[in-house]
């Protein structure tokens, strides 16, 4: 796939992620999910979903894990990626920080940035150590 396809694709995951955080549609569809999750088989899923905690910070640790993945599949090197990762950590912070501005329900938590955290530097480590092992085998 060529450079400049990836890095399209990069933009817009942190584009839907960025929209997705200034909008007030993302806690409705997640609490969408979490309600099925909780009537669908309730034996099985009760007890998993009844330890998640309150807030939408599982929902910030996928989204925010998706996109750096699309991230670092754009980026050509490590210095690169760990620049990247950088930048990214620095927007998602700016987002979350600036979430009041642009909506009536969300507002800032420091378990969402915990969450975007959790995304970021999963997904890096994952992706690093996988990248790691390709190149010595």
């Amino acid at each position: 796939m060529p450079s400049r396809v990836k890095w399209a694709l990069a933009f817009s995951a942190v584009g839907v992620a960025t929209s997705l955080m200034w909008s007030d549609t993302a806690i409705s569809w997640w609490s969408n999910i979490v309600s099925f999750f909780l009537r669908v088989n309730e034996d099985a899923t009760t007890s998993v979903m009844n330890l998640r905690s309150n807030g939408d910070a599982d929902l910030h640790a996928l989204l925010w894990g998706i996109t750096t993945l699309f991230v670092l599949f754009a980026c050509t090197s490590r210095l690169q990626r760990a620049s990247v990762m950088t930048l990214l950590g620095a927007w998602s912070v700016f987002v979350e920080f600036s979430q009041p501005w642009f909506t009536e329900l969300r507002s800032r938590q420091a378990t969402d940035l915990i969450g975007n955290a959790i995304g970021l530097i999963g997904v890096f480590v994952v992706f690093e150590t996988v990248a790691h092992r390709r190149r010595h085998d």
